[in-house]
């Protein structure tokens, strides 16, 4: 896990993952038992 945000409002930790792709995060999990609530692909902005 690179990062991991806290959205208060709607109580719901958010964690980022550096990945080569989906099915990496998904076997991680996998492997871990884990049922993640949604996987979504995002693109870092920086100025």
């Amino acid at each position: 896990m690179d990062n991991a945000y806290v959205d208060k409002a709607a109580n719901q930790a958010i964690c980022c993952w550096d990945a080569p792709d989906r099915k990496s995060v998904e076997e991680l999990f996998s492997k871990a038992n884990v049922t993640p609530e949604s996987i979504r692909e995002v693109a870092v902005y920086t100025p």
